[in-house]
């Protein structure tokens, strides 16, 4: 609700003291139609990375945007998880001008195979970690697997933060845990047809 809020202060909205979540919510959608699209996409932009972007970067990605799926195309893949959320407002604005939104959320139980994993289950996994257990399950012309080979099998990986957006992590029992990620398609997709697989995952080295 307060990006809500503070979206129509930028658009000049008026009082929105008496404004609930649901109302402040469909304000900013009425506000946004109210420009021109691409105006829009600049204007969401400038709130959510002003500080991250040029004023050129930003008037190339709002330009780029009806015709582009940021969260999976932009180079900067920090930025993948908010250009999601910019673009999932804007196609909420502008259903027939910007592309769906099309994230991912995988859903998996996982066992621990030895008393190792078993204390790894323990505690929240890391993005690492994360993101290893689910290349597991892919073979090797999946996208993951491509571009990240060397630090899927090595000591670091850096860009795994920017791979899973959100994990959630619920222990079953003492050798089982639930995860639920969701991420771009362009990630998990390789998924989409996967039932059950092993495979050995671990941390970063610290």
């Amino acid at each position: 609700m307060e990006d809500f809020l503070a979206l129509l202060d930028l658009m000049d909205y008026g009082d929105t003291s008496g404004l609930g979540a649901a109302d402040a919510r469909e304000m900013c959608l009425l506000s946004l139609q109210d420009l021109e699209p691409e105006a829009a996409a600049e204007l969401l932009l400038r709130y959510k990375a002003g500080k991250r972007l040029t004023s050129g970067q930003i008037q190339n990605i709002a330009h780029e945007m009806p015709e582009e799926k940021m969260w999976e195309e932009y180079a900067d893949m920090k930025l993948h998880e908010l250009m999601f959320t910019v673009g999932s407002l804007l196609f909420q604005a502008f259903p027939r001008v910007f592309p769906e939104p099309d994230a991912v959320a995988v859903d998996l139980q996982v066992g621990a195979g030895n008393e190792a994993a078993r204390a790894l289950l323990q505690h929240p996994l890391s993005e690492a970690c994360v993101v290893r257990l689910l290349a597991g399950g892919m073979d090797e012309h999946a996208v993951l697997q491509r571009l990240f080979s060397e630090q899927l099998a090595g000591a670091r990986f850096p860009e795994a933060d920017t791979i899973v957006w959100t994990v959630q992590q619920q222990e079953i029992d003492g050798s089982t845990a639930q995860l639920s990620v969701i991420s771009s398609g362009s990630w998990l997709d390789a998924l989409r047809d996967t039932r059950s697989y092993e495979c050995t995952a671990f941390p970063d080295e610290d």
